[in-house]
């Protein structure tokens, strides 16, 4: 079969079985805001997940697409004083929500799917040219000064919206059921998929870990890795260049050393 009817295939039978994933994942059942601060910044304080050094936030849904937490690496989220902290906070905070929206959304029971997987279906001739997903709350609205707080504006909605950034990653219990999903943004694109992966194997003291991915279209299909091969378009017209795998990802700058170590990004 060929292999674009196949990743379509998949893409349907996701689509297709998202309801089913709902039920008895909530936010009550997952990590709390405290534990996914703590972890996020026990991750970010080891510095082997590459990135240049920008702040970042971290958005957890339940498997119905519920905001369960988010918080940040920033001190103080509503600071003006520093330019860097103040964009941080207007987009990163947003970006992170939607990652984990769109792995969420994408992702089931029978295939785990990064946000960044869908990257290369999403250009020009991809199989999911064009898809969009709507945010469904207004996420700026709400008291700057509670973001990434227990009371952030966007805890308790269904934020939705869609993004092929890196980033998102689907989380599954021991029984490979999906129970909900987290997105990370804040330093550039690989690095926000790997530090999310080393997240996702530390939250509720490895309760997610990759082990417990149903599958997935990396690694001999067996999980949601970052497939960095894309190929660039070097004949002038500007085109999208080409994926081998069909779900790839460009190569990134700021890549954690040693970056396939430990299974988050695999080359071409």
């Amino acid at each position: 079969m060929n292999k674009n009817i196949i990743h379509t295939c998949i893409l349907l039978a996701g689509l297709g079985a998202v309801s089913q994933s709902f039920a008895g994942a909530t936010c009550k059942d997952l990590p709390k805001a405290q534990e996914l601060k703590s972890t996020l910044l026990d991750v970010l304080a080891k510095k082997d997940y590459g990135g240049d050094g920008h702040p970042a936030w971290l958005t957890l849904v339940d498997a119905s697409g519920v905001v369960c937490a988010i918080v940040t690496s920033i001190n103080n989220p509503s600071s003006d004083a520093d330019v860097t902290t103040t964009m941080s906070g207007l987009g990163h905070r947003i970006l992170s929500a939607h990652k984990a929206n769109t792995s969420n959304t994408y992702s089931h029971d029978h295939i785990a799917l990064a946000s960044g997987n869908l990257y290369w279906l999403t250009l020009p001739g991809g199989a999911m040219y064009g898809t969009t997903l709507p945010a469904l709350s207004n996420t700026s609205s709400g008291n700057p000064d509670l973001w990434g707080t227990t009371k952030d504006p966007m805890v308790g909605k269904r934020v939705g919206g869609f993004t092929a950034l890196a980033g998102g990653l689907a989380l599954f219990d021991s029984n490979k059921h999906k129970v909900g999903a987290i997105g990370v943004s804040g330093n550039p694109f690989c690095t926000a998929h790997t530090v999310a992966w080393k997240i996702r194997e530390k939250l509720n003291n490895g309760a997610y870990t990759v082990a417990n991915l149903p599958g997935g279209i990396a690694n001999n299909f067996a999980n949601d890795a970052l497939i960095e091969d894309v190929i660039p378009d070097n004949s002038g017209v500007g085109g999208p260049g080409r994926s081998a795998s069909g779900f790839g990802y460009p190569v990134c700058n700021f890549n954690p050393p040693n970056a396939t170590d430990d299974g988050s990004i695999v080359g071409n």
